[in-house]
């Protein structure tokens, strides 16, 4: 299934085998899109409503700020992507 011409055309995800105390973070995951462009660092994260993904970000020491590096603009590519991942991720978990 595509959304607005985007295919995810592969899925992995890594979940953290050691985490730290009171740590939210569970696993990473990488997305391949169209089979022609690759997001790594995609973090799933358990939250006080469940699980959600959280999109790459560099942070500025400097400014004290962080910034997307990517992330989708569209509300249904954002949901196609949290979907498939968070059921990969629970797959993988299982």
């Amino acid at each position: 299934m595509s959304v607005n011409g985007i295919e995810i055309t592969e899925i992995r995800v890594h979940s953290l085998k050691k985490k730290e105390p009171g740590s939210h973070l569970e696993a990473f995951a990488r997305v391949v899109l169209n089979g022609e462009l690759c997001i790594n660092g995609i973090r799933i994260v358990r939250g006080k409503f469940g699980p959600f993904i959280s999109f790459p970000r560099e942070f500025n020491r400097k400014e004290g700020k962080g910034y997307n590096l990517c992330y989708p603009i569209t509300k249904s590519l954002q949901g196609h992507m949290s979907e498939r991942i968070l059921s990969q991720w629970q797959t993988v978990a299982a």
